[in-house]
């Protein structure tokens, strides 16, 4: 296996000479023999390795046990070991993100303060890039997200990407290297250990060999990525003049790389991934001119056969978006909608302390629920308030600015309001002692993530 990494970062080009690497320590049996790999080949590039663990506060004794582990490994081993301990929990009752999200953000955060010029090496295989196109797949991804978990992006690097889990754990046998196993990592409840655990055993029926396919599959969609992003990248100087981008070249070529070259513009203009919605509209919008308005409130507007993002400082224009549950993209952020028992309410990870000012009773909703911006004459009762009041004045007696008033998500059926951002539910679906189903908004703005 050692082989095979190094073929991988050669490949890819991971390591230089003399560099310090933060190794992303968690204790399991892919970050053990990432670590234990790592010291093998150190020499071959002269590395300095620092051991980096977060304890997220989650898993009480359990994640105690972990942190002991890595402790008494690195000290074993002589490597240098640093150590983070977060109540992610807490954190996202404040920040709105989920679990994961979060505790991603916060070991990043933490692995970049250890040496801001390291590169930072995870222990992502081959297994968990496989289940990252699988599940990209089912939401419609294009192709980068079908190419998983890029071997290297900026300073993380990846050398066990193309390692399976099952000769990662046989690694680990033949050398003797022990593991804590995260009892979560048994839990179907999380999208990726469902995948892991039923829709890739029943791939492997089909082919017992299916690593391998996938490895050889993967490896061609990234050939074709790395070249379908240069040839977009060209089309983009091509297409760029002083003011904008000339629609005649942008039109002229095929409709891959145009649409790539639109997706590479919004994120250089915006600083956010576009959406395919995006892409889409601004793709129609070279034909017939005007204006449209995306994500975070930012304008594209086709005229005189340029295309061009005009001033962000001008009035939101209306937008509507269907009400549904999981994560629903709005124009400049996003919201996650789950609908539970209300017996469960309190098992749920991941609330807010005020968490009844994000709910409502989802039984009680009227035909044709949507997601909108605000509208001239808006009114609602509260259930907190005894009686009904316009959003113009709720907005006037706490002080939304006018810029940020047409931001605020309300949530709207055929009967009318139902729950305004920062301001709870209407009191016809306020959750009572009869409530059966509870609908939770989680907030998660795209400009603060």
């Amino acid at each position: 296996m050692i082989d095979k990494v190094i073929s991988t970062v050669e490949r890819y080009q991971m390591l230089k000479k003399g560099a310090t690497v933060i190794v992303a320590l968690s204790g399991g049996a892919d970050s053990m023999a990432l670590l234990s790999v790592l010291i093998s080949i150190r020499n071959n590039y002269n590395l300095t390795l620092i051991a980096a663990h977060v304890n997220h506060g989650l898993r009480g004794e359990e994640a105690a046990r972990d942190e002991n582990f890595v402790k008494e490994h690195c000290q074993r081993l002589g490597i240098e070991l640093r150590v983070l301990n977060e109540n992610i929990k807490v954190i996202t009752e404040n920040s709105g993100e989920g679990l994961e999200e979060c505790g991603r953000r916060i070991r990043y955060e933490f692995f970049k303060t250890i040496c801001k010029d390291a590169v930072i090496a995870t222990a992502h295989t081959l297994s968990d890039c496989l289940e990252t196109t699988l599940f990209n797949l089912t939401r419609g991804s294009v192709l980068k997200g079908i190419c998983g978990i890029p071997p290297v992006r900026d300073n993380v690097i990846r050398p066990l990407i193309e390692c399976s889990r099952t000769e990662i754990e046989e690694y680990c046998r033949q050398n003797n290297i022990s593991y804590v196993t995260d009892s979560t990592n048994s839990e179907d409840n999380y999208m990726r250990n469902h995948i892991r655990h039923n829709i890739v055993p029943q791939l492997k029926l089909i082919n017992p060999m299916l690593d391998d396919a996938y490895h050889r599959c993967l490896n061609s969609l990234i050939d074709d990525e790395n070249l379908l992003s240069e040839l977009s990248s060209r089309l983009i100087n091509l297409a760029e003049t002083e003011n904008g981008y000339k629609t005649n070249v942008l039109l002229d070529a095929h409709v891959s790389l145009r649409k790539r070259a639109i997706a590479n513009i919004i994120m250089g203009q915006t600083g956010i991934p576009a959406q395919n919605k995006h892409v889409q509209a601004v793709d129609e919008l070279l034909l017939r001119g005007g204006d449209i308005q995306i994500h975070q409130a930012a304008i594209v507007r086709v005229k005189a056969g340029v295309l061009k993002f005009p001033s962000k400082n001008i009035e939101i224009l209306p937008w509507s978006i269907e009400f549904h549950e999981g994560t629903v993209d709005l124009p400049f952020t996003k919201i996650r909608i789950e609908i539970v028992n209300k017996k469960d309410l309190e098992n749920i990870q991941n609330i807010h302390n005020n968490i009844l000012d994000y709910c409502f009773d989802y039984d009680k909703i009227k035909a044709n629920p949507f997601i909108r911006n605000r509208c001239e004459g808006d009114k609602i009762k509260l259930s907190k308030r005894n009686c009904t009041k316009s959003l113009k004045k709720l907005f006037n007696e706490s002080g939304i600015p006018p810029d940020d008033r047409n931001k605020v998500i309300i949530i709207c059926d055929d009967d009318g309001l139902i729950w305004v951002e920062g301001f709870g539910c209407a009191e016809r679906c306020s959750v009572c002692n009869e409530t059966e189903r509870v609908c939770i908004i989680f907030l998660g703005r795209t400009e603060n993530a």
